[in-house]
């Protein structure tokens, strides 16, 4: 970036930072499409990098009194999109442990543990909120996550565009992630020597 560019961006981030919601648009359109490139290398996913670029905004207007102090905003920046795209597949890994552990107790039949009685809570939970999902999103999210179909698939079987599916599985993971929040879940899963924060699954 060379130095009149550099100036340049320095006065939108110094606006941002005092609240001006044009700059902030600026700022959108300049980074945006760089921010979803580099988290869909990073996750190779479409509906993660598109989360990413949504968290990421979030977070500049939420936290703008701070960008007073940044002098290198791209490397900022990219740091702030690697830690959250990390952030998010540490999550989706956690829930597909989870969820295949539940699997293999339910299919077992074995008694209860204290360990156990955490699985099961976090399957009600999960399925409690499934179950209060709008119709569209609900069959989305199930059929994704729980029976592993890729997007072109469920586009197809449902009659719907690829967006307008990310669309609806973007408001089912927040729906589910909101439902959790609210509820203050911070279950600790115990197996072995390894343990498992599941406060946000999503």
């Amino acid at each position: 970036m060379s130095e009149k560019a550099s100036y340049r961006e320095q006065i939108v981030l110094d606006q941002v930072a005092r609240g001006i919601e044009a700059a902030f648009h600026r700022l959108y359109e300049a980074h945006h499409q760089r921010i979803y490139s580099f988290a869909f290398f990073l996750t190779r996913s479409e509906l993660l990098a598109e989360e990413v670029t949504q968290e990421i905004f979030i977070k500049i207007w939420t936290h703008r009194s701070e960008l007073l102090e940044i002098r290198q905003f791209d490397a900022w920046l990219k740091t702030l999109v690697r830690n959250q795209c990390y952030t998010f597949l540490n999550r989706l890994a956690k829930e597909r442990l989870i969820l295949q552990e539940i699997n293999r107790q339910e299919s077992e039949g074995s008694n209860y543990t204290e360990e156990e009685v955490m699985y099961s809570e976090y399957n009600r939970l999960l399925q409690q909120v499934i179950c209060q999902l709008p119709e569209q999103q609900k069959k989305v999210f199930i059929l994704s996550r729980q029976e592993g179909m890729k997007q072109e698939e469920i586009a197809r079987q449902m009659g719907l565009s690829i967006n307008t599916i990310k669309s609806h599985m973007k408001a089912a993971l927040r729906s589910i992630r909101l439902f959790l929040d609210s509820r203050a879940i911070s279950l600790i899963i115990i197996a072995g020597k390894f343990f498992f924060d599941l406060y946000i699954l999503f």
